[in-house]
């Protein structure tokens, strides 16, 4: 599982994110902060307006105050700092999901 998360983290920036949710239909946006291209701020932003609704948790290893309130003020469901345990985005995965 660690591996596949950090497969499909690795894989896309911003940008290519925001093109396959587009014609895919995903469940649940996991986006880092600080990616190529565009930022996981504005891919959250951008997501909203594509599906309102998808709940998105935000990986970050650079966390801040402002970045935190951001992330609220969009409806972020989770916001992890690295480094974290698989346990954790699981957990925030299913409250995000609402199992």
């Amino acid at each position: 599982m660690r591996a596949l998360l950090t497969k499909a983290l690795s894989l896309a920036d911003g940008r290519a994110a925001l093109d396959r949710l587009r014609v895919l239909p995903y469940d649940l946006l996991i986006t880092d902060l600080k990616m190529p291209g565009v930022d996981g701020l504005t891919v959250v932003r951008e997501a909203k307006q594509l599906k309102a609704n998808i709940p998105v948790i935000i990986i970050t290893g650079h966390s801040s105050e402002a970045n935190a309130i951001a992330a609220a003020n969009l409806g972020v469901s989770g916001y992890l700092t690295k480094p974290f345990e698989l346990p954790h985005i699981l957990t925030a995965a299913a409250k995000s999901l609402g199992q």
